[in-house]
Formats: C-alpha cells, structure tokens, sequence
C-alpha cells in the first residue's frame, strides 16, 4: 500500500498593547509532515509548542517603544516629542557626566 504525505501548515502569532496607543506583533509558521492521519494531533501540540516559545522569547525585547506624547500634548499643548533632556548644559543621557 502507498501512503502519502499529509502536509500540516501551522501559524501562531502575538500581539501586545505597548503605550501610546502602539502595539508590537511577532508571528512565525512552519509545516510539517505526517504520514498517518492518528499523528496529526501529537503533532501539532509538539509544533505549537515549539511556536508558542519562538514567539515568546523574541517578542519579550519589543526594542523601540514609544513615548505616550499623545496623552502629554493634551494636558500640556507646548510638550515636545521625548528626547535627551539638558540639566544645566550637561546632556542627562545615560552614565554621560
């Protein structure tokens, strides 16, 4: 008898709610193969794992978040976009002295 393959597609995906009414989202998919029908559902819970953990380790550093400047200009109409701030002519930025 000829079995044939069964091509599984799988897709997980993230999305998180960041200040300022941003938002990061980081998806990954992949497919596998099966030969019997009985090793679909081992199969998945094995890939979702290892989706769900590929999502969530990379996902955890967003990189750059923006400031809430929609919220400051409201309550405060001359407030510039975040930057470096200056304290008495030094750039306050980090370990700078």
């Amino acid at each position: 008898r000829w079995l044939m393959a069964i091509l599984l597609k799988f897709n997980y995906g993230k999305k998180l709610g960041l200040p300022g009414y941003s938002s990061h989202n980081f998806g990954v998919s992949m497919k596998a193969e099966v030969n019997d029908p009985k090793a679909i559902p081992e199969e998945a819970e094995r890939v979702y794992s290892i989706l769900q953990e590929s999502v969530d380790t990379q996902i955890a550093h967003p990189g750059f978040v923006p400031w809430g400047t929609a919220r400051r200009r409201r309550s405060n109409p001359t407030a510039t976009t975040p930057g470096p701030t200056r304290t008495r002519g030094t750039a306050a930025l980090g370990n700078e002295r």
